[in-house]
């Protein structure tokens, strides 16, 4: 799903996109690597009807994804009163934990690209926004464990994207001359810039795309099919 819908913005798609002389890629997880909506606007319902409020549309839940769980619900809720979020995150998670991976799956392209990255040698990291462990349980969940080198999730470093903290710290723990950060938010592309690396936005999940490029990504693409290494 994408906030923007299919709207297209004249000039800014890259046909194809060679990164062959990157040695470190980092993913976004939520919106660029695995479409995860499903199981999470799950979770936000079961929490929503435990706390006793009505249900939301799907796409009313997924534009809040992508800045972190406690971000997600206190737009969901409409509220930045701390009881109720505590409580919230701790329903949610609970129930997230236990499902996971029910309807996520990766995105197209996604497991031929890591593969191919895998078999050139390149170090592979995700930098999400979401909890670290729960993340381990969806990266492992679609089938991509094997891919990923290392992964810094929202409660890794002290700060989160759109810091560079998370990112810095990925290329501190992984290595390489050259980085690049891949994801579908201004989060991302803000990150990876202050961070001093490459920025590809990929115009599919869920980010806000006038924002994202706003930042001026070094690459924009419609599918991670347009990457070659």
């Amino acid at each position: 799903m994408d906030r923007q819908g299919n709207k297209e913005i004249s000039g800014v798609y890259t046909e194809a996109v060679n990164l062959s002389h990157i040695d470190t890629f980092l993913f976004d997880l939520d919106g660029t690597l695995v479409d995860s909506s499903g199981d999470i606007y799950e979770a936000v319902l079961h929490t929503l009807k435990k706390l006793g409020f009505n249900p939301l549309p799907k796409e009313e839940v997924i534009k809040h994804v992508g800045y972190g769980g406690r971000k997600l619900l206190e737009g969901v809720l409409k509220t930045k009163d701390d009881t109720l979020l505590d409580k919230a995150v701790d329903i949610f998670r609970e129930y997230y934990y236990k499902y996971p991976v029910v309807y996520s799956k990766p995105y197209e392209g996604v497991k031929e690209l890591l593969s191919h990255l895998k078999e050139k040698g390149k170090k592979i990291g995700v930098v999400t926004n979401k909890y670290e462990d729960i993340s381990w349980e969806v990266v492992k969940g679609v089938g991509l464990g094997e891919f990923v080198d290392f992964l810094v999730g929202g409660d890794t470093t002290p700060e989160k994207k759109p810091s560079p903290v998370p990112v810095l710290y990925a290329l501190e723990k992984l290595g390489g001359d050259r980085g690049i950060i891949i994801g579908d938010s201004e989060t991302d592309i803000k990150s990876g810039k202050e961070a001093g690396i490459e920025t590809c936005l990929v115009m599919y999940g869920f980010g806000k795309k006038d924002i994202a490029l706003s930042y001026k990504p070094d690459y924009v693409v419609n599918s991670v099919k347009q990457i070659f290494v």
